[in-house]
């Protein structure tokens, strides 16, 4: 009878610690740390724009570019809104910076050779872009601008 006693109260203890043991290890385990997560990362589409370049006094054409940015996606727990992270929550539009920037940069840009556009520096351009948006927003929320399309459209070609 003292045999049964022992195993049993054995049995409970090796049960109980074994309890323990396992919630102590699930609650303490080594995770990966918030900031070492991958953040999920958004595609946003800006609309087209046509900057129209000048040169010796003339409207010579247009440069139609097309741009799209990456920003950290929204957590959709954090309220009820289609979300846009800090940008959106203090009532700043970043779509409207980054057009604004890239209009901006491309009508002053007096290296901007509109006869051979294709030797512009679109990668100088992009980061400066990117730069230039994040200081005016007052926080990096841009990662990386994108371009769609970048071309120039003479004045002749474009139909009356």
């Amino acid at each position: 009878m003292l045999r049964l006693l022992l195993i049993g109260i054995w049995t409970c203890s090796v049960t109980l610690a074994s309890t323990y043991g396992a919630a102590y290890w699930k609650a303490h385990r080594a995770g990966p740390a918030p900031e070492a997560q991958a953040e999920k990362l958004e595609v946003r589409k800006v609309k087209p724009i046509s900057v129209p370049i000048i040169s010796e006094g003339q409207l010579k054409g247009y440069i139609s570019a097309e741009f799209s940015y990456v920003v950290v996606a929204p957590e959709k727990s954090h309220g009820g809104g289609h979300g846009g992270g800090e940008a959106e929550g203090a009532g700043l539009d970043p779509d409207s910076y980054v057009m604004d920037e890239a209009f901006r940069r491309i009508y002053a840009d007096n290296k901007l050779d509109f006869r051979h556009i294709e030797k512009f520096d679109l990668n100088a351009f992009t980061h400066e872009l990117t730069r230039r948006v994040n200081d005016r927003l007052g926080f990096a929320l841009v990662r990386e601008t994108l371009v769609k399309s970048f071309a120039f459209v003479p004045k002749d070609d474009i139909p009356h």
